[in-house]
C-alpha cells in the first residue's frame, strides 16, 4: 500500500525502478576478446544501445580505433544491455552478435535498457572491470554520442600516477534534484531529500583511474541504486573519498563550433551525431590552418 501510494502519480519507469532496484546480478551475454593480463594503458568504455550500430561504426573508424599511441595501448569496449525495441528485437540482437564476432569489443548484460537502468550498467561495468580488466591503468567512460581527442587525453594522463585516484571531467557542483514532474530528470522527494547532489562529472564522458574504478565498485555495494547515473557515480565517489576534478577540456553541454582549432584543445565533446563525428574527424585530420589562439588543455585544470 505504501508503494502504491508513493508511485500512484508517477510514470511506469519510476515504478519499475523501485520494484527492481535491488536487482544487480544479470548474466553476461557477450564479452570482449580479453583485457586481463594485457598492458592496456587507456580503456575506452562507451555506453551504447543495441540499436545504435551506426554510432559504434563511426567510433570504431574515428577516435575509438584500437592502437598504440606513443607506446600506450588504447583498447575499446561498448557497454550494452538488451534493447527495449519489441519489434525486430531479434534482428537487433543478431546485429549485436555479428559485431561481437567481428570486432570482439562488446560487453552485453541480460537486463532491459531504460533511462533509469544506465546506473545499473555503470555498476555492472565496474564489476566486469574489477574481474576482467583490472590491469588497465585508466578508463575513459563516455556515451556513444561523444567525440574524444584521444591524443589530448593521453597527454594529460602522461603525468598521472595510475595507482592514485582519478575522477576528472565536466564537474557539476551544488546541483539539486529536479522537482519538475514532467522533467526527464525528475526525482521524487522519497528518493532524494532537499539537499544537493555530491559533486559529480557529467555523464557524457569522464576519466577514471583503474584504482578509482575498483574503489567505486566496492563503494557501490553499500550505495543504493539511484535513477540518475552521473549523480550516482558522485555518490559512490563521495563514499569512497574520491575527489572529482574539473577540467575545461571536457564539454558535456553546449554547442561547439566546427572549428578545428577549438577541437585541437579539447578532450571530449558531448552530443555529436555520427555525421558530425565524421566531420570533426575530417577537420582535424586535414587541417593545415595555423591556430594562433590554440591553447593546450592537457594539464590546464
Amino acid at each position: 500500500m505504501d508503494f502504491n501510494s508513493l508511485t500512484a502519480k508517477l510514470k511506469p519507469i519510476y515504478k519499475d525502478f523501485m520494484m527492481y532496484r535491488h536487482c544487480r546480478k544479470f548474466p553476461l551475454l557477450r564479452k570482449p576478446v580479453g583485457c586481463r593480463g594485457k598492458d592496456t594503458f587507456l580503456l575506452l568504455a562507451v555506453k551504447s544501445l543495441a540499436e545504435h550500430a551506426d554510432r559504434r561504426a563511426a567510433i570504431r573508424s574515428t577516435w575509438g580505433r584500437e592502437r598504440m599511441v606513443g607506446g600506450a595501448l588504447v583498447r575499446r569496449v561498448f557497454l550494452l544491455g538488451l534493447t527495449e525495441i519489441q519489434v525486430r528485437s531479434q534482428t537487433v540482437q543478431a546485429m549485436v552478435d555479428h559485431e561481437s564476432e567481428e570486432h570482439g569489443d562488446i560487453v552485453q548484460w541480460g537486463f532491459r535498457e531504460s533511462f533509469f537502468n544506465v546506473t545499473l550498467k555503470e555498476t555492472l561495468f565496474w564489476k566486469w572491470f574489477s574481474e576482467d580488466c583490472h590491469a588497465a591503468k585508466f578508463a575513459l567512460k563516455g556515451d556513444d554520442d561523444v567525440f574524444v581527442n584521444v591524443e589530448n587525453v593521453l597527454e594529460y594522463l602522461s603525468d598521472v600516477n595510475p595507482s592514485h585516484d582519478l575522477y576528472v571531467g565536466d564537474v557539476f557542483r551544488n546541483w539539486f534534484p529536479s522537482r519538475v514532474l514532467n522533467s526527464k530528470y525528475y526525482i521524487p522527494l522519497f528518493l532524494y531529500g532537499n539537499e544537493p547532489y555530491p559533486p559529480y562529472a557529467g555523464g557524457g564522458g569522464y576519466l577514471l583511474s583503474g584504482t578509482s574504478i575498483l574503489k567505486l565498485h566496492k563503494a557501490s555495494s553499500f550505495q543504493e541504486l539511484f535513477p540518475i547515473d552521473d549523480a550516482y557515480v558522485g555518490m559512490c565517489a563521495q563514499r569512497a573519498k574520491i575527489k572529482v576534478i574539473s577540467h575545461r577540456g571536457f564539454r558535456t553541454y553546449g554547442n561547439i563550433p566546427y572549428d578545428p582549432c577549438i577541437y585541437k584543445g579539447l578532450m571530449l565533446v558531448h552530443r555529436v551525431t555520427p555525421n558530425e563525428l565524421w566531420l570533426i574527424w575530417s577537420l582535424l585530420k586535414n587541417n593545415n590552418k595555423t591556430c594562433s589562439r590554440f591553447t593546450s588543455f592537457s594539464n590546464n585544470l
